[in-house]
């Protein structure tokens, strides 16, 4: 069953690629330009620290590349819609790529549009490798943009899942994801003319100064946790036998081991 948001005045949510196309138009608008600079200016230094081998991006959009700024040369772009420049289109729910071989993966907005987001977030999962890094960029319902869906809720960005950054920690927690510090951005009143815009920045400056809560759109980086496997050194002279443990080194795994304990 599809997700649906507390805000939304839509029945069922539209496939990730029918949404693709009106998000991509709407993200051309002088509000949309703006979110994207704002994204931009604050996912790059996170990405720029995270080393290894690939990098995969996946979006709504192909006008902002959030890998640029990265040291590692493999990078590629995934996308749910033809029309997105250098992008593969593959189906994010079953992605057709190994277990374990991603180093850093970044999603922008799928989950807010996707009719499976967990599913979504499951697979993303699945192909990062043991310390791997997550950098996921969604829509805050509790903000100002996301509380102009009650009023207007024609735009392409009001049509979707618009999760909260919280339930997002809780479902990568679930997947051994590991969520980190949360950033927020544009503070601001969503507004598409580019001069009245212009007088909020002192919301902008408020919101980043004193690390408010209602940012417009949210930016988390997570680490993929496991299981390390510890040898037990072996006394020689008697007839104990070779074995392995699992040391916890995620909350979940953790937890599972409490819980057998009982």
């Amino acid at each position: 069953m599809a997700n649906k948001s507390i805000w939304s005045r839509q029945g069922e949510i539209p496939t990730l690629a029918d949404s693709c196309q009106a998000l991509s138009h709407w993200f051309s608008s002088q509000l949309g330009q703006e979110i994207l600079t704002q994204q931009l200016a604050l996912a790059q230094p996170l990405v720029e620290r995270l080393f290894g081998y690939h990098l995969m991006q996946a979006g709504v959009t192909s006008a902002v590349d959030f890998g640029a700024c990265s040291r590692i040369n493999h990078r590629f772009r995934l996308s749910a819609c033809g029309g997105q420049q250098g992008a593969a289109v593959v189906e994010f729910e079953q992605l057709p790529l190994p277990s374990e071989s991603i180093d850093v993966v970044v999603l922008h907005h799928l989950l807010d549009f996707s009719s499976h987001p967990h599913q979504v977030l499951r697979e993303a999962a699945r192909v990062m490798i043991p310390g791997g890094h997550m950098v996921l960029i969604g829509f805050n319902p509790f903000s100002l943009l996301g509380l102009s869906r009650l009023l207007f809720s024609g735009g392409a960005h009001q049509r979707g899942n618009q999760l909260r950054a919280a339930r997002v920690a809780d479902w990568m927690n679930l997947l051994d994801l590991q969520a980190g510090t949360i950033e927020r951005g544009f503070f601001r009143l969503p507004l598409q003319q580019r001069e009245l815009l212009a007088k909020t920045t002192w919301m902008e400056r408020t919101g980043a100064r004193w690390r408010l809560p209602w940012g417009g759109f949210y930016i988390i980086v997570a680490r993929k946790e496991v299981a390390r496997m510890r040898t037990i050194k072996l006394d020689w002279r008697g007839d104990r036998k070779a074995a392995l443990t699992a040391v916890p080194s995620s909350p979940r795994v953790a937890a599972r081991q409490r819980h057998q304990k009982r």
